[in-house]
């Protein structure tokens, strides 16, 4: 078994991890740092527990997108990017723009992942409608 020091992304606390991996580097599990300075060895439900996602056999694998009859299809990651960037073109380039795009980041995402998404937005889309689901 490796282990893998780093920090759990479930919400904004930043508690030390260790991902706990098998030699195939399939996921096992998760085990505190004890020696980390916020969480002292000690995690809460979600940091123990909060990664099967991981696992889950209906994770994406691949970008969808939706079809004219609501459907979704697999597409390749080019095809996708150039969809997501022209209907971004579109919204930031009709009218009045400055709530046509709103960002909402997410308590797995890492403190610095979520600061990159809020300068994107801000920076790049042009708004200041961001949000993110963790409520400490």
């Amino acid at each position: 078994m490796r282990r893998k020091e780093t920090t759990c992304g479930y919400c904004g606390c930043g508690c030390g991890i260790y991902v706990n991996m098998a030699d195939d580097g399939t996921m096992l599990g998760v085990t505190p740092s004890y020696n980390h300075v916020v969480s002292q060895g000690k995690l809460c439900s979600k940091g123990w527990h909060g990664f099967a996602f991981v696992k889950d056999s209906r994770r994406l694998s691949s970008p969808l997108i939706r079809q004219s009859d609501g459907s979704f299809r697999e597409a390749s990651w080019e095809e996708a990017l150039e969809k997501v960037a022209t209907g971004l073109k579109a919204a930031m380039t009709g009218g009045d723009n400055t709530n046509a795009i709103g960002v909402v980041t997410s308590a797995r995402c890492t403190n610095e992942e979520n600061f990159m998404l809020a300068k994107l937005a801000r920076a790049g889309l042009k708004t200041s409608s961001i949000d993110h689901c963790a409520r400490l």
